[in-house]
């Protein structure tokens, strides 16, 4: 072997144990990562103009091992909270909550956490809109929240709904009186934004249209769960009924249907939550919209329920309660 191929090899091995050396001494990707987490609950399924907002964050460790605390001040200073357009709003006062006692070390499976009062130091949390409410420290970030803060029901008021689509749009007369629960639910949810952009996922010519199922499938629920009220209320062209979540006991939630016909069996059968009394037009060009065959009968083109607003029935002064 010559000169020329010894200095050749020298350079490699070399470079070969340089590069030993630096992977040696450099993190490697397979560094677990921490076992302790941040996490953020609210104590309220809607929130109402005026409510205080209550938030609990907890630190908790996942792992069985003790691990030192990773969090070296208080829980309450890391919140901010954004506004609609992802803005940081700036705090007024201090957090309506006193700081728990922060432990050093974590033994498994165990946590501590605060219970916060937002709307004291962001007042903005007690009038109407859409928040995001974020909590990150130097080392942990939980992951973010997006609360609607909507009018609240008021059981003394008659309601409409006007449901947007891609086809047009229609007004149902809401049955408070006959379904009081069914409709305090359905206008919080669609306060709440709930329904905006959902598909209508069943269509029948003439017959049917169904909406209201988050999962777009026929299969899914909405946020919440309510007790059924069947009455009398005969079906006709334009009866918008809840379809039952369950049987035993009767349920309802979020998916609704709207016929098209006079539906003797149905009456008696299902909560009637209201009435198509503009755009009975619109509810049948859906129906008859291109579908998949039984036993979905799907829209081939998608249609969804853009935006439902509420409306308070309150004379010719009437005004929109539902978010923009």
């Amino acid at each position: 072997m010559n000169r020329h191929n010894l200095s050749w090899i020298a350079v490699l091995l070399a470079a070969l144990a340089g590069a030993a050396m630096a992977a040696a001494t450099s993190p490697t990707a397979s560094t677990p990562a921490s076992p302790v987490k941040a996490s953020l609950e609210l104590n309220q399924q809607f929130y109402y103009v005026g409510d205080p907002m209550q938030v609990r964050i907890t630190i908790t460790n996942t792992g069985d091992a003790e691990v030192a605390n990773p969090i070296k001040g208080g829980l309450i200073p890391p919140f901010q909270v954004l506004d609609a357009d992802g803005k940081p709003l700036k705090s007024q006062s201090g957090a309506g909550s006193t700081e728990p006692q922060r432990p050093s070390k974590l033994s498994g499976k165990s946590g501590y956490f605060a219970i916060v009062d937002l709307s004291q130091p962001y007042p903005a949390l007690k009038s109407r809109g859409v928040f995001t409410l974020r909590w990150k420290s130097d080392t942990l970030t939980a992951d973010d929240i997006v609360v609607h803060i909507i009018p609240k029901f008021d059981p003394a008021k008659e309601y409409t709904a006007r449901f947007e689509t891609e086809e047009g749009a229609f007004v149902v007369d809401l049955m408070k009186k006959t379904a009081p629960i069914a409709v305090k639910a359905f206008v919080d949810m669609a306060n709440a934004g709930f329904y905006d952009g959902l598909k209508i996922h069943e269509v029948r010519a003439d017959q049917l249209v169904v909406g209201g199922d988050p999962t777009g499938t026929g299969g899914g629920q909405g946020p919440i769960r309510y007790p059924a009220e069947l009455s009398a209320i005969p079906v006709v062209a334009g009866t918008v009924v809840m379809k039952p979540a369950g049987l035993a006991p009767p349920a309802n939630a979020s998916q609704f249907a709207i016929s098209l016909k006079p539906e003797p069996r149905w009456t008696g059968q299902f909560t009637v939550l209201g009435q198509v009394v503009e755009g009975l037009d619109v509810v049948k060009r859906i129906s008859n919209l291109a579908s998949t065959d039984k036993p979905n009968y799907r829209p081939v083109t998608d249609i969804h329920t853009k935006h439902i607003v509420i409306v308070e029935k309150a004379g010719a002064s009437a005004t929109s309660t539902s978010g923009s």
